[in-house]
């Protein structure tokens, strides 16, 4: 009798701790949805993603903000101390550069080289002009689009080894602009999984790369917007995962004299800000690809896309152009496979 009542006991305890242990594992393994904000590199950035507890989460979003400022002073060209702005302070010298910045540089050569130079990192002179004539609504003159061109080539730029630079001529003026924020997503990825967080969303104003999907969810739920030949705003939901998607275009950012709009996007070929009305937007491996590709097609329209997207791995677009009495869509052959229709 005494025997069956230990036995009983010890049975007992066994569920008291099998119950525990499964209370410890839950509420260690529990994900929780976590949301952050910040203003950084000139936009509104805001990171969702899954953790196990506060604690964990807030250390992880100033770590991610703290990259992201360190990123500003190594690639801005805006800061005139910024690393991006002293290498331009030194052509036709070999110059060490930071890890950061080289893979910055040798993507963005990487994609303008796939594309024919339809994104240029080089067109910092021309894209200055333009963003002046925006201030001013005075449209820059031929000659000093001339004399900009005269520095805007990618082959310009020399990697010699794995940590350095030479600009081969004076007055070269580089702007990663059209890759920055897509390269500081991508970082803010590998941040948040240096703190065991994988399923994550950034959010770079608008362009938005993603890693795991939430928990117990198979992708993240976004939309794109763009206009349809009536002019009539489309949101178009897609489904996404360990991936990014970025939308360049005219739509927002512009400047129209003698009514004609142009463009804060600049052709690297003929200095000219775009004016055929075009919004694209793609759907890469990785924020650095989808941002600086984004640019690149809205560059080559929809007729050179076509030709190049399939020579490149992973990549996506939905292209929409506007002009008079003409409307036109392209939407490469996995792109719509991304479509939520419910």
């Amino acid at each position: 009798m005494k025997a069956e009542r230990i036995e009983g006991r010890l049975h007992l305890l066994k569920n008291y701790f099998l119950i525990a242990l499964f209370l410890v594992v839950f509420t260690t393994s529990a994900q929780i949805r976590f949301e952050y904000e910040g203003q950084k590199m000139g936009t509104q950035i805001r990171l969702v993603f899954y953790a196990s507890d506060p604690v964990v989460a807030d250390s992880a979003s100033k770590a991610v903000f703290s990259r992201i400022d360190e990123l500003n002073t190594i690639l801005s060209d805006y800061l005139e101390d910024s690393e991006l702005n002293q290498l331009c302070q030194r052509p036709k010298q070999p110059v060490k550069v930071s890890g950061d910045l080289f893979e910055a540089l040798f993507e963005s050569v990487e994609i303008a080289k796939s594309t024919e130079g339809a994104f240029d990192i080089t067109a910092g002179p021309l894209i200055r002009l333009w963003r002046d004539a925006r201030k001013s609504k005075i449209l820059p003159n031929s000659k000093e689009i001339k004399k900009a061109l005269k520095v805007v080539d990618h082959r310009n730029i020399t990697f010699l080894g794995k940590d350095e630079v030479r600009l081969e001529k004076e007055n070269m003026q580089l702007d990663l602009g059209g890759i920055g924020k897509g390269f500081a997503a991508d970082e803010a990825l590998e941040v948040l999984k240096a703190h065991g967080i994988y399923s994550a969303l950034i959010d770079m104003g608008g362009d938005i790369t993603v890693g795991d999907p939430p928990p117990d969810m198979e992708y993240w739920t976004l939309a794109f917007y763009y206009y349809d030949k009536e002019g009539k705003e489309v949101a178009q939901k897609i489904k996404l995962k360990n991936q990014a998607i970025a939308t360049s275009g005219d739509l927002y950012q512009f400047l129209e004299v003698d009514g004609i709009r142009y463009s804060h996007i600049v052709d690297p070929k003929t200095g000219m800000a775009l004016n055929s009305r075009i919004q694209v937007t793609v759907i890469a491996p990785k924020g650095t690809l989808a941002d600086g590709y984004a640019s690149a097609f809205s560059v080559m329209g929809i007729g050179k896309t076509k030709e190049k997207i399939d020579q490149i791995r992973g990549l996506n677009a939905f292209i929409v152009e506007q002009a008079p009495h003409k409307h036109l869509q392209w939407i490469s052959d996995g792109f719509q496979g991304f479509f939520l229709t419910n």
